[in-house]
């Protein structure tokens, strides 16, 4: 068994990186917080794709895996964020009922699933594009709302005087850091509406 650890941002480059390592001969065993692991296989032979599912709410969740793995698919939950602390909660503007409170009892740290099945031809899809769409959009505004309060907070900070113009741009660039997923998230839903 090897340990590997991937760090992108995006679903379908996960899912794109899980590919690659069933085509060089790696199956996908299990998942940590920062790594997951692989043992030999075919090359080729399972195929993988991601769904995320933090905007569920966590019955919702399993109850998704659970008909996947009825099918004959293999799942696994999978973190966005790394959450090092216990007894944490956040609010999920973008949550359905049952999943705008996150905590460890509800979807924290099982945002994403990641579902594998033997290779068969063409793309191994999880859902519709409306589907995907609509996920994509929930991402889309969480990287949004985060952008736009720590650049309103960089503004406000400033006009208030309580920072020098150098030290708000610290404020700017968390801004700036959650603008570029959202601004990636709005790129593949123009591509997915063409």
């Amino acid at each position: 068994m090897v340990k590997r650890r991937y760090f992108g941002p995006m679903l379908s480059a996960q899912a794109r990186w899980l590919n690659k390592m069933s085509a060089q001969g790696w199956r996908l065993v299990d998942t940590g917080k920062l790594d997951y692991s692989f043992m030999p296989c075919e090359p080729g032979e399972y195929q993988y794709a991601m769904a995320y599912v933090g905007n569920m709410s966590r019955a919702r969740g399993e109850e998704f895996a659970s008909r996947l793995a009825l099918l004959g698919y293999k799942t696994w939950f999978k973190n966005v964020n790394l959450q090092w602390s216990r007894g944490k909660v956040r609010w999920n503007p973008a949550g359905e009922p049952g999943a705008r409170l996150v905590s460890e009892r509800t979807t924290l740290d099982r945002e994403l699933l990641i579902v594998e099945r033997r290779a068969e031809p063409g793309e191994f899809r999880l859902c519709t594009v409306e589907e995907e769409l609509e996920a994509l959009r929930g991402m889309r505004r969480r990287c949004l709302y985060a952008s736009l309060v720590f650049a309103a907070l960089g503004a406000l900070a400033l006009a208030l005087g309580l920072c020098t113009p150098l030290q708000s741009l610290a404020l700017w660039a968390f801004a700036a850091i959650f603008a570029a997923p959202c601004a990636a998230y709005s790129l593949r839903i123009l591509k997915l509406k063409k």
